[in-house]
């Protein structure tokens, strides 16, 4: 192992924690996926974002990407600051730019297959959604729902059905319903949807830095000290 290699800072940081976080951290990371991500487009109401970055972190997704064309993406104080401290927030917020034509256009590029939510009766159900490929969930804004270019560009729909007078749920409970159906499903179907091994050393370490007291300040002075050569392979 290189004394500088992100092993080594890990190895180092593991001191700092007591060994019921660095066992909590390893079952939680044996749960996450990027298989399924979620956007969250033009969101205004902080209730309802909070609660969505509960949902995913609660469920096991990494990334959520946060589209801000007209509305900011306003957490409540203390309501998901739990969730935000593990999860991958990606946020589209560029001032005069079509954020919802860059965030999707990227994980496109990326490979998820773009899923818009809608009431629509010819939609998929969190139950008939196929899953043989990543899927990006995207949910629109409280008032409006998604914006006409998110469903142009989305390759499926998904709705979860109503038999009631109002025709949709809150975006939050819709998000929850959907979410919870969709990774209890994946994870039942095999277990192509777990993390690379890259990808959970580098969550690892993450963790490790935000779990441990001044733990930017104590990798800092790990890779600050002097390291004895390596020596040769021959």
């Amino acid at each position: 192992m290189h004394p500088d290699s992100p092993e080594a800072v890990m190895a180092y940081l593991e001191r700092f924690v007591t060994p019921e976080r660095r066992a909590k951290m390893d079952a939680v990371l044996a749960h996450r996926t990027r298989q399924i991500t979620v956007v969250a487009e033009d969101f205004h109401d902080p209730h309802n974002a909070s609660a969505l970055l509960r949902t995913c972190e609660s469920l096991g997704l990494q990334d959520v990407h946060v589209v801000e064309n007209f509305n900011t993406f306003k957490t409540r104080r203390g309501a998901a600051s739990g969730a935000k401290k593990w999860i991958t927030l990606h946020q589209h917020r560029e001032p005069h730019e079509n954020n919802t034509a860059h965030c999707l256009h990227q994980l496109r590029s990326q490979g998820y297959l773009l899923v818009a939510t809608t009431p629509h009766d010819d939609a998929y159900t969190p139950e008939t959604l196929p899953l043989d490929q990543k899927l990006a969930i995207c949910f629109g804004s409280e008032c409006y729902g998604l914006s006409d270019q998110a469903l142009q560009l989305a390759g499926r729909q998904l709705k979860v059905p109503m038999v009631g007078f109002v025709e949709s749920l809150n975006v939050s409970v819709s998000a929850a319903l959907c979410l919870y159906t969709l990774t209890r499903r994946l994870r039942e179907q095999g277990d192509n949807w777990q993390l690379s091994d890259r990808d959970r050393l580098d969550l690892r370490l993450q963790w490790l830095r935000q779990s441990a007291q001044h733990g930017q300040a104590l990798e800092n002075y790990f890779l600050s000290q002097p390291r004895e050569p390596a020596a040769d392979a021959y």
